[in-house]
C-alpha cells in the first residue's frame, strides 16, 4: 500500500486511520494504523471469543480506543473463520453434483474420500479436453435427486467435467436447479479455470459450505462497528495475501482460506526492513512459516491445502502445524511426552475464570500423592450453553454429561466418577469436542510459561500447583519438564522449517522427516551429543517472529538453525498489521487451447463465460490477453482499488496456454 491516495484532500486536519483486525484460534489482535505515516498508533490484543466471534471483535475495537470514529477510513480483517470451519468440519451440509465424472476411475484411485462432503452424486454430461459435449446433460436426474435431498441440504456445488472450457452443463445444471429448489449454489467454474476436475469439485464444495458461515460473520463485523459508529469499507484478507470486498467474500469464501496466516507473513514484513526472510508466527493454536523473498510473500499456484484436502485456491505458501502457547501437553505411558496438536484452555486462565477451578487445584496440594490421576489436571466445561434435551445429543450418556457440565468446569476425574465410568473413551464425546460444543483445560506451554515467569497473566499459583502435580505423576523435576517442552517444541519448529524451505525447490521431497537417519542428523544438528561428527543444520535466511509468544519460544529455534532472530515493534499484533498493509488484487484467467485435426485446426479462447475461436495462435492469445486484462482490471476497479496496474503471465499446460492476468491497486478509502 503506498504512502499516498488519489484524490485525498490535503488540507484534512485530522489524520486518516485504517483499522486492522485479526481474528485467530486463540487471540484477536487489533491496530490503528496513520494511513499517510504508515505508523501503528495503537494496537490491542484479547481472547478470540470461538463461541461468538463477534464479542472478540469488539472488545479489539473497544482496546483501540478510539475517540473520532469519522477519522477511520478503511477496515480490514483477516481471519482464521474459512480454514477453521473446513479443518473442524463447522461447514455447511452440502449437496454435490458432478458431471461427466468417471466414477470407475474415481473409485479406483479412491479419489472419493477428497470429496468434502459424503453426498454427491454422478450424472451423465461433461465435456472433452476440446470442449465437445461426451454426453447429453441429465437435468431430470439431477432435479429428482435436488428434491429426494430436500431438507438434507443447507446448499448445492456443481463441478462438471472439463468445465473450465466449456460451462454449458454447469450453467444448464444450475438454471433446473433454481426451479426447485432456493438453496445457495455454486458452480466449479466461478471460483477455478484449473483443470484438476477433484480439486475444482472440492473448491465448489467447501466455498458452498461456507457461503452462510461466512455471511454471519461479515454481519456480526458489521454490528460491531456500527456500535463503534463506525462507517467505513471493510475488506477482507484472501489467502494469498490481498484485500477484497466484504461482498466478495461472501459469495467467495474459499478464497480466504489461509487469511491469518498471509497477514500475518505480510504483517512481518511490512514491520521489518528484510527484503528476504523467514516469517513464523507463534500463536496459541498454531506456528505458521512462511517466506518472504524480495519482499514478496511466496505463493503457491498449485492451490491451498487445508488439512488432506487439496484446493485450487490461489494463497500464500504456507506450513502451518499444530503447536502453540495453548497446545496440549500429554504424557505417553513410556513416558515421552507429547505436545499438540489439539488445542486446549490453559489451566492457568481457567482456574482465573473459575475460582473453584483454582481452589481445586491448588487442594490436589493437601490429598495423599497416592491419590493423584492425570484426569486430575483435566477439566471439562460448556463454551456456550447447551440444554441437555439438544438434538446434536445423541445418547442420555451425552445428556447427563452436558447436565454435569452445565454448572460449571468439571474435572475429568470428577465427571467420570459421576458417570460411573473408568475412562474417557466410555464417554464417547470426541464429536462434541470437535463441534466445540464442550471445551477441555489441561495443561500447556502457557502454563510452563507462568511458572518460570516469562509470561503471566492469570493464575501463576494454579499453574505452579498442576506443573507440581505432574512432575511427580511423570516423574520430572520442573526445571526439567520446562526445558524439555521448550525443546521439544523448538525442534518441532526446525523440522518443519527445513522441510519447508527443503521443498521449495525439491517438491518431491516427503512433508515429514520420518527414517532413522533423517532424525538422527536432525537430532544431532540442533542437539549434538556425538562425539564422533559434528552435523551443522542453518538457514540462509534471517527469522521473523511475530506472535505474543514468540519471544520466548522463536529464540531457541533460532540458536538451533543458527539464523539472526528479529523480533519487531508490534510483533505481537502483526497479522492485524498485516491486514491494513495489503494491496486489492484480482486474478482473471483465460484459456487458449487446439481444435481439430493436423489438416484443419483453430484455436478456441475460453474467457469470462465466453468462447472465441481463431485460426492463429498468435491471434487467439493476443485476444486472450487483451479479455483477461480488461476483465481483471474491471474487476479490481470495483473491488475498490485505485489506479489499479496490470500484469499478464503466459504458462504452458501440456496443449493449453494459460493468461493470467493481475490486477494491483491500494485500496479505496471513504472519504
Amino acid at each position: 500500500m503506498g504512502s499516498k491516495q488519489k484524490g485525498r484532500n490535503p488540507s484534512r486536519s485530522k489524520p486518516d486511520y485504517i483499522i486492522g483486525i485479526d481474528t485467530g484460534g486463540t487471540y484477536t489482535d487489533g491496530v490503528l494504523l496513520d494511513y499517510v505515516t504508515r505508523r501503528v498508533v495503537t494496537s490491542s490484543k484479547t481472547l478470540t471469543t470461538r463461541e461468538d466471534l463477534t464479542r472478540g471483535i469488539t472488545a479489539a475495537l473497544d482496546g483501540l480506543a478510539l475517540e473520532d470514529p469519522s477519522s477511520v477510513k478503511l477496515v480490514c480483517i483477516s481471519s482464521t473463520l474459512a480454514t477453521n470451519s473446513i479443518a473442524e468440519g463447522k461447514g455447511r451440509r452440502v449437496g454435490l453434483v458432478l458431471i461427466g465424472y468417471d466414477r470407475e476411475l474415481i473409485l479406483r484411485y479412491d479419489l472419493e474420500k477428497r470429496f468434502p462432503t459424503p453426498c454427491f452424486e454422478y450424472f451423465r454430461g461433461g465435456h472433452t479436453v476440446e470442449g465437445v459435449e461426451k454426453e447429453p446433460l441429465d437435468q431430470e436426474g439431477i432435479v429428482a435427486w435436488i428434491r429426494e435431498k430436500e431438507g438434507e441440504l443447507d446448499a448445492l456445488a456443481i463441478s462438471s467435467y472439463f468445465s473450465p472450457v466449456n460451462t454449458d452443463h454447469e450453467e444448464r445444471a444450475f438454471e433446473a436447479v433454481r426451479q426447485v429448489s432456493s438453496l445457495p449454489v455454486v458452480l466449479g467454474h466461478q471460483l477455478s479455470t484449473r483443470l484438476d476436475s477433484i480439486k475444482r469439485a472440492t473448491t465448489a464444495c467447501l466455498n458452498a459450505s461456507l457461503v452462510a458461515v461466512m455471511q454471519e460473520f461479515i454481519e456480526a463485523v458489521r454490528e460491531s462497528l456500527k456500535a463503534h459508529h463506525i462507517e467505513a469499507p471493510l475488506m477482507i484478507v484472501k489467502g494469498d495475501g490481498s484485500l477484497m470486498p466484504d461482498r466478495d467474500a461472501v459469495q467467495k469464501p474459499v478464497e480466504t482460506i489461509l487469511s491469518g496466516p498471509a497477514a500475518s507473513a505480510i504483517g512481518g514484513r511490512f514491520l521489518s526492513a528484510y527484503r528476504d526472510a523467514v516469517v513464523i508466527d507463534v500463536g496459541g493454536t498454531t506456528t505458521d512459516i512462511a517466506l518472504i523473498e524480495d519482499s514478496q510473500i511466496a505463493v503457491s499456484e498449485e492451490g491451498a491445502r487445508v488439512g488432506e484436502m487439496e484446493t485450487a485456491v490461489r494463497a500464500a505458501h504456507i506450513r502451518t502445524i499444530g503447536l502453540g502457547g495453548d497446545s496440549r501437553i500429554s504424557f505417553h505411558l513410556n513416558g515421552t511426552l507429547r505436545v499438540g496438536p489439539a488445542r486446549v484452555v490453559p489451566l492457568c486462565y481457567l482456574a482465573a475464570q473459575f475460582p473453584a477451578v483454582e481452589k481445586e487445584l491448588l487442594g490436589l496440594r493437601n490429598r495423599p500423592v497416592l491419590d493423584w490421576r492425570p484426569t486430575d489436571l483435566e477439566y471439562w466445561f460448556l463454551p456456550k450453553p447447551l440444554a441437555a434435551d439438544s438434538t446434536v445429543l445423541r445418547n442420555e450418556r451425552q445428556r447427563e454429561l452436558v447436565r454435569i457440565l452445565g454448572g460449571a468446569p468439571c474435572s475429568l476425574t470428577s465427571v467420570l466418577e459421576r458417570l460411573g465410568l473408568y475412562h474417557r473413551l466410555q464417554l464417547n464425546a470426541d464429536q462434541l469436542v470437535r463441534q466445540g460444543l464442550i471445551g477441555q483445560s489441561t495443561l500447556t506451554p502457557t502454563d510452563l510459561l507462568h511458572v518460570t515467569g516469562e509470561f503471566r497473566a492469570w493464575s501463576t499459583e494454579a499453574a505452579r500447583a498442576a506443573v507440581g502435580v505432574a512432575c511427580t505423576l511423570f516423574e520430572r523435576e520442573q526445571e526439567a519438564l520446562c526445558r524439555e517442552v521448550f525443546h521439544h517444541m523448538a525442534v518441532s519448529i526446525v523440522e518443519e522449517v527445513l522441510v519447508f524451505l527443503g521443498r521449495r525447490k525439491a517438491p518431491d521431497l516427503p512433508e515429514r522427516i520420518r527414517d532413522p537417519w533423517g532424525k538422527w542428523f536432525l537430532e544431532r544438528g540442533v542437539s549434538g551429543g556425538n562425539p564422533y561428527i559434528e552435523v551443522a543444520v542453518s538457514s540462509r535466511f534471517p527469522i521473523i517472529g511475530i506472535g505474543a509468544p514468540a519471544g520466548v519460544f522463536l529464540k531457541r529455534v533460532a540458536e538451533y538453525l543458527k539464523a539472526p532472530l528479529f523480533l519487531p515493534p508490534f510483533a505481537h499484533v502483526a497479522n492485524a498489521v498485516g491486514a491494513v498493509a495489503g494491496s486489492v488484487m484480482v486474478v482473471r484467467e483465460a484459456l487458449v487451447y487446439p481444435y481439430g485435426d493436423e489438416n484443419i485446426q483453430c484455436f478456441y479462447v475460453q474467457a469470462e463465460g465466453e468462447r472465441a475461436r481463431y485460426s492463429e495462435v498468435e491471434e487467439a492469445l493476443l485476444h486472450a490477453r487483451e479479455v483477461a486484462s480488461e476483465a481483471a482490471l474491471g474487476a479490481a476497479v470495483e473491488a475498490g482499488a485505485v489506479d489499479p496496474r496490470v500484469f499478464v503471465e503466459v504458462s504452458r499446460e501440456g496443449a493449453f496456454s494459460r493468461v493470467t492476468a493481475k490486477a494491483l491497486g491500494n485500496p479505496r478509502l471513504s472519504w
